[in-house]
């Protein structure tokens, strides 16, 4: 059985259904999810709403979502 790759990803947040284009994907590593969560709050600032996610083969979950550089609750969909 192959072990699943996984890795953080930066993103505009679009809709829970449907994500927006993303930004920059990172190693799946704590270091890499720090810089991450970073890029997502400086890009909320004027990018619009920015969500960070997990991404494992096709699916993404959301675990962080940035708007106007602060941390607000994520919306399941």
């Amino acid at each position: 059985m192959a072990a699943s790759s996984k890795s953080y990803a930066v993103r505009d947040a679009g809709t829970p259904s449907r994500l927006g284009r993303v930004y920059k994907t990172y190693p799946y590593t704590l270091e890499s999810l720090l810089e991450a969560m970073d890029e997502a709050r400086l890009r909320s600032y004027h990018g619009g709403p920015q969500v960070v996610t997990i991404v494992t083969s096709r699916q993404s979950t959301v675990i962080r979502r940035y708007e106007q550089g602060r941390l607000v609750p994520v919306k399941s969909g």
